[in-house]
């Protein structure tokens, strides 16, 4: 072969306007792989299933994980909420009854005003909720002050007055609303 410098320069800019790289054929492409396959050393496409299989089971697990984080997170929010709630003050106790009892007072006038205007199920089942949360209160007022004379008149009336609100009260009740 001759230099650089020996070529016209017409002849280097023919050579410089030639293509450095020649795509090979999809056939090439074809009997590469073939001959890969044939020797061992390239897997099938069959392989992309257990790749699919794969990362599906590993995003099962992801999700799972993350529930399972999830749950244990909420779990010790709610453990530390019971705890605080124990841990609360009397005046915030004393607090708490107040606002309940103004919303016990105040639902039971609104659903005194559907009384006469509708035969409807939820007035009668207001009024049993009513009644029970009623008799409930009654007999933990009972408990807290048992020299009270109004808290277990108030008790002994309901209790004879509807036979399912009857029960043994002597044990205490711990009711978790959400």
């Amino acid at each position: 072969m001759t230099d650089d410098h020996d070529l016209t320069t017409n002849a280097q800019a023919e050579l410089a306007a030639l293509p450095r790289e020649r795509p090979a054929g999809r056939l090439l492409e074809e009997r590469t792989v073939k001959a890969l396959r044939a020797r061992g050393l390239q897997r099938g496409r069959h392989h992309r299933a257990s790749w699919l299989i794969t990362g599906l089971a590993a995003s099962v697990a992801l999700f799972a994980g993350g529930f399972a984080a999830g749950q244990w997170t909420a779990t010790r929010e709610v453990t530390t909420s019971f705890a605080a709630a124990h841990e609360q003050t009397a005046m915030h106790a004393a607090q708490t009854v107040q606002q309940t009892g103004s919303a016990y007072v105040a639902a039971l006038m609104a659903l005194a005003r559907f009384n006469d205007s509708t035969k409807s199920p939820g007035v009668e089942e207001g009024r049993e909720a009513a009644a029970a949360a009623l008799y409930a209160a009654a007999s933990e007022l009972a408990r807290l002050a048992p020299d009270s004379p109004i808290a277990r008149a108030i008790a002994s009336v309901l209790a004879d007055t509807d036979p399912n609100l009857r029960g043994d009260q002597t044990h205490a009740r711990n009711v978790v609303w959400f």
